[in-house]
Formats: C-alpha cells, sequence, structure tokens
C-alpha cells in the first residue's frame, strides 16, 4: 500500500518544484506585398545599422560578384523559382535578400554580415505561406538598383 501511494504522488511532486525560466525568442512573420516599397534593414560584419528602401518583387538580376539569383526580392527561397513554401513574400526575406545582393554573402547564417538576418528569415520561410503571405511571383525584367544601403 505504501509504495502504491508513493507511485501516486511522485508525478505531483515534479509538478510542485518551480521550473527554471526560459526566455523564449519570440519570432514574427510580417507578409509584405509585391509591388510595394520596403526597407530592408540588418546589421552589417562592423556592427553598423544598414537600411535599404526597395520594391518587393523586384528583379536585381546576380550580385556583383555575378552570382545568386536576386528576382522576387522578398520572396522566402531563392529567385523566383527556388525551392520554397509557396510564394511567400515577407519583411526578414526581404532584408535578407538586400543584404545578400549588397554584400555577396554566402553561407547562410554563417556569413558575416547578412548571417543574422538569414536566421531572422527562417520562421518566415516555414511559416510564410501558414500567415497567409503567399501571393504570385512578378515577371519583371533586371534592373539594378541606383541606389546602395546607408549604414551607420
Amino acid at each position: 500500500m505504501a509504495l502504491s501511494v508513493l507511485l501516486f504522488l511522485l508525478p505531483l511532486s515534479a509538478m510542485a518544484v518551480p521550473s527554471p525560466s526560459r526566455t523564449l525568442n519570440k519570432r514574427s512573420v510580417t507578409c509584405l506585398d509585391v509591388g510595394n516599397q520596403a526597407t530592408a534593414s540588418w546589421t552589417n560584419a562592423a556592427g553598423e545599422s544598414c537600411t535599404f528602401v526597395g520594391t518587393v518583387g523586384s528583379n536585381y538580376g546576380t550580385n556583383s560578384d555575378d552570382e545568386g539569383d536576386y528576382s522576387c526580392n522578398g520572396r522566402c527561397g531563392e529567385g523566383c523559382t527556388g525551392f520554397s513554401i509557396g510564394n511567400v513574400y515577407t519583411q526578414d526575406c526581404f532584408s535578407h535578400d538586400i543584404c545578400s545582393y549588397f554584400n555577396d554573402a554566402t553561407g547562410g547564417a554563417s556569413d558575416p554580415n547578412c548571417g543574422a538576418a538569414y536566421v531572422a528569415a527562417e520562421d518566415d520561410f516555414l511559416f510564410g505561406y501558414i500567415d497567409g503571405c503567399s501571393q504570385t511571383n512578378p515577371t519583371e525584367a533586371v534592373v539594378k538598383p541606383t541606389t546602395t544601403p546607408t549604414c551607420t
């Protein structure tokens, strides 16, 4: 009898012990509309805050290293046709695309200039479709940007 009472109370005692507090990294997905202006923002390797205003869905072609597919800027996934979960356009994916374009980024999360923007866009890539951010991809001709980011 004592053993059965002890076995019954054991799970209850676990609930009475306070658990260590955890700080949750809150993430969010902000949808963007193709054709609208948006401000990309990121922190570069020098610790500067950078911003650039551009058009969601714009097509910059390849970067200055003649690499990458910067069509459909803001789409979560490479260019207009790379793997994605729906054609999702979000703030974090726009920031990562623009950072990557101007910094010739490689290596995803390990890139010194755009790695943090890449990590910030991961939840957008995974959940943007569920959050209603999917749209029809534009078919824009390549137009290189005429301005550069501001970093301070």
